[in-house]
């Protein structure tokens, strides 16, 4: 017995070390959307526990944590970022859970990141009028006023089967955003097909925008290049 303390508190210090070492996740750590549909994949798989997306995302991260108004078990984590006020990046992380809070499917962004998961919602659901009803396309607008320097808003088209944008559960919507958080370098321009509260576009706000943590002196420099180019 004597001897197994020894090893264990001789191994004590180092095991409190490891812990330690293991980073809390930050948002601000993933550029991609692809680099977090990878890192969603690989820490939670499916049966996941709810708590333990909310410990990354909400505990560790800082996100927002918004529950859907109609469906039960389902829930989304936002975390907006503001892109040296040339653009307001939108991290929206949406779960399904089971009735004993078992995963079922993660999204980001409105796409889900699991291929045995729940799939995703078929866009026909939206152009199907319910009966009585006449379904509608509608274009929305989310503003974004932080972003001074470039797009202050975000348009989008909503389609909806009973024309009623208060009723969520049967609407697509249909945009395009940027592929990577970084104001010097936004990637490409990804199409979406998704439910609108699962999107950068919902009307949902986080409790707070973000600052970019990184240097805004390139972005600038980038901007302000494109822009002397356009002038010529």
């Amino acid at each position: 017995m004597r001897a197994v303390f020894v090893v264990l508190a001789a191994a004590g210090p180092a095991l409190v070390a490891s812990a330690q070492a293991q980073p809390s996740f930050q948002f601000e750590s993933v550029v991609t959307l692809d680099d977090m549909q990878r890192f969603v994949r690989s820490n939670f798989p499916l049966g996941a526990d709810r708590a333990s997306l909310r410990k990354a995302f909400v505990e560790q991260g800082k996100a927002t944590l918004k529950t859907h108004p109609t469906q039960i078990g389902v829930e989304k984590y936002l975390y907006d970022i503001n892109l040296c006020s040339y653009y307001v990046w939108r991290w929206n992380i949406s779960a399904d859970y089971d009735s004993s809070g078992k995963l079922l499917q993660a999204y980001v962004n409105g796409e889900p990141v699991h291929a045995a998961g729940t799939p995703k919602k078929d866009p026909k659901i939206a152009t199907i009028a319910q009966p009585g009803k006449t379904a509608g396309i509608f274009r929305t607008e989310r503003p974004r006023p932080e972003a001074s320097k470039g797009e202050k808003q975000l348009g989008a088209i909503v389609a909806d089967a009973d024309s009623n944008l208060r009723t969520i559960d049967d609407q697509i919507l249909m945009g395009a955003g940027p592929t990577r958080a970084d104001p010097a370098n936004l990637g490409t321009m990804k199409a979406y097909e998704v439910e609108p509260w699962r999107s950068i576009f919902d009307i949902d706000d986080a409790d707070r925008i973000v600052p970019y943590a990184g240097d805004c002196t390139k972005a600038d420099a980038v901007m302000d290049a494109r822009t002397r180019l356009r002038n010529r």
